[in-house]
């Protein structure tokens, strides 16, 4: 499974490198680019982001099974809400699965609804798998500007708040702050993964 995520996790970095390209052939001549160029840089933060949600639900899928009980507590049976209660009818269509692979199913379930959208719902993935949250430190300074960064491209397109002459209607982007952003994450990463 490391070895799958490992794969995964670069290829998807790879991506957000060939979207920063994209940008790079479209951004000739001097002064600040039109949005509509600056969009691509937004894409790559966008999935950026999703590289590292990606790499979260994925250790948690390969971890979180075999955790001990405590890391389990919010997570519902599979069918059922979150935090909701369960009988034994509610177990009755599992007949014949070991709880093993119920928890499994649970998790990989529950992960489909999941989402990490600050630098502590992260330290919690790192808690909830076996490792220090202190892990995010080095990175917490980086991760979390471009975290925020893409909920306001996502949930406000983006959209700038200043009004007035030499304003334009995003915000301005610079492809040095999506590098910086992405070597982040690639070292996160690797770190996160050389420690299992």
């Amino acid at each position: 499974m490391k070895a799958e995520i490992e794969t995964r996790f670069a290829a998807n970095l790879e991506r957000v490198r060939h979207l920063v390209d994209v940008y790079q052939g479209a951004a000739a001549g001097p002064g600040r680019r039109p949005v509509e160029t600056t969009d691509v840089l937004r894409a790559a933060v966008v999935f950026l982001h999703a590289t590292l949600e990606d790499l979260l639900r994925s250790l948690l899928e390969w971890k979180l099974p075999l955790a001990a009980a405590p890391h389990l507590k919010d997570v519902p049976l599979a069918g059922k809400k979150p935090r909701s209660t369960f009988t034994l009818d509610d177990l009755a269509p599992f007949r014949g699965t070991s709880v093993d692979d119920l928890i499994a199913r649970s998790v990989l379930e529950n992960l489909e609804r999941s989402n990490f959208n600050d630098p502590g719902e992260v330290e919690g993935v790192l808690e909830r798998i076996g490792l220090p949250k202190v892990l995010l430190d080095p990175y917490r300074d980086k991760l979390g500007p471009m975290m925020k960064r893409r909920h306001w491209i996502v949930h406000r397109a983006d959209r700038n708040t200043a009004t007035g002459r030499g304003h334009h209607a995003a915000r301005a982007l610079q492809q040095e702050t999506v590098d910086v952003w992405s070597e982040a994450l690639e070292q996160f990463g690797a770190g996160v993964l050389a420690q299992l």
